[in-house]
């Protein structure tokens, strides 16, 4: 009797609109029961937390997993092999700045939006309002979601905090600021070394990864409103100037040749005040085994140019394949699904891969263990504001990070940069595929 008011009520309670009746739906972890997918892996930390926990995805969907995990090379090779052969391959992980434009125009990315907005498909606690927009933005194309971020990085400037305190130097929060405390750096003898102002990321196509919050922060970018080259623009070339000159004249020698291992062994060799280069090695420098600075290290987001503070925002997400079967591509959602809720996320995070959900960061669990906060706050700063456009709006990156990265190598050599970069822009004019 008393079930039976209980249902009359809550059957008058949804006609009446107090409750609707997706208020009372959850996901059938079982609907896919007895499906077999096989997901493509980078061997990623991401991959190294998760592939331990597949099993507990398994009992709960009765969907069987195979993740395959590859050194990034070979990854890259296997998994555009596989999808041009249309082979049977049901999700895998992609860099979206690096490879999404490509992969679309290919047809090897499915939509998730669908799914997102099915109740059935998809738990209200999963909540895409959780992860932080420039992500979900970087995991887009043409206005529809096609990936769902499982690493997510950004750059800061980080700087020897016991010298900045012990000589009274304030952290840089402009790009005059920042040419000042490198000049002011630049040579100085301490603790018998000679020291270099900065040290940068100068190896050509290397370069463009770090150059490119230069670029907007200068107010420049890769293309113009008419999807051309804009590196002819004088906020462009402003930028490629700016980066060259400040490596040339207080970074190390043999600047051209500074890739990410040599810019960041210096820095923590105690050789340099200052290096702005990816967050993620926060872990390299705080390495006490590997690290002469280590416990001495501040981090701050990237110093404002005329157009402001704008660094970029990369990540590796999860996706799923067009060209799989639609049930193989329900529970490939199902599986992206539980890889990234909140629960996996932070134990990411906690595992030192940095998530892409604001819910981790600012957990008790996470703040309670961090002992870098100024480096928390400043990349979560840069995670809200950051620019997802790293790498150029084409098919064919590699290429015209090629071209330019020719300019700032010229910038470095002191060259005439404005001549280098509308050569670069003619060029990319001819060589774009998009």
């Amino acid at each position: 009797m008393r079930r039976r008011v209980l249902c009359v009520v809550v059957a008058g309670l949804v006609c009446m609109g107090v409750f609707s009746a997706t208020a009372f739906a959850a996901v059938n972890w079982k609907q896919s029961q007895g499906t077999e997918i096989r997901f493509l892996m980078n061997k990623h930390p991401f991959t190294t937390y998760i592939e331990p926990k597949v099993s507990e995805f398994e009992k709960m969907t009765g969907i069987k997993v195979t993740l395959e995990a590859f050194p990034e090379d070979q990854f890259r090779n296997k998994r555009l092999i596989e999808l041009n052969a249309g082979g049977k391959m049901d999700g895998y992980m992609i860099m979206p700045g690096q490879d999404e434009l490509h992969y679309w125009k290919a047809g090897w990315l499915q939509p998730m939006d669908a799914y997102i907005a099915d109740p059935a498909l998809t738990e209200a606690d999963w909540d895409i309002k959780d992860f932080f927009p420039s992500f979900i933005k970087a995991s887009s194309v043409e206005g529809k979601q096609i990936g769902i971020v499982i690493n997510a990085e950004t750059s800061l400037l980080s700087y020897r905090k016991d010298l900045f305190t012990k000589l009274k130097v304030k952290v840089p929060q402009t790009m005059k600021e920042l040419e000042e405390t490198a000049k002011f750096f630049h040579g100085k003898e301490i603790d018998g070394k000679k020291m270099v102002g900065i040290t940068l990321r100068g190896k050509k196509a290397a370069a463009t990864s770090q150059w490119v919050g230069f670029l907007y922060s200068f107010g420049g970018s890769w293309t113009n409103a008419q999807g051309n080259s804009n590196f002819g623009s004088p906020q462009s070339i402003a930028a490629f100037k700016f980066y060259g000159d400040l490596l040339r004249n207080y970074g190390p020698e043999g600047g051209t040749m500074l890739h990410w291992a040599e810019s960041t062994s210096l820095f923590m060799e105690g050789k340099a005040a200052m290096i702005y280069d990816a967050n993620v090695f926060k872990a390299l420098y705080e390495n006490p085994k590997e690290s002469k600075v280590a416990g001495k290290v501040g981090y701050a987001t990237i110093p404002a140019g005329p157009a402001g503070k704008v660094p970029h925002v990369s990540n590796w997400s999860l996706s799923i394949n067009r060209n799989s079967t639609p049930e193989r591509q329900k529970a490939a959602w199902l599986f992206i699904q539980w890889a990234t809720n909140k629960s996996n996320c932070l134990g990411a995070l906690l595992a030192g891969v940095p998530a892409g959900r604001a819910s981790a960061w600012n957990s008790k669990e996470f703040k309670s263990k961090d002992a870098h906060q100024d480096w928390t706050a400043n990349t979560m700063k840069s995670f809200e504001i950051g620019q997802p456009q790293w790498n150029p709006p084409v098919i064919n990156v590699p290429e015209i990070r090629d071209i330019t990265g020719q300019v700032i190598v010229d910038a470095i050599e002191g060259k005439d940069v404005a001549a280098s970069a509308k050569k670069a822009a003619e060029l990319m004019d001819k060589k774009m595929e998009r």
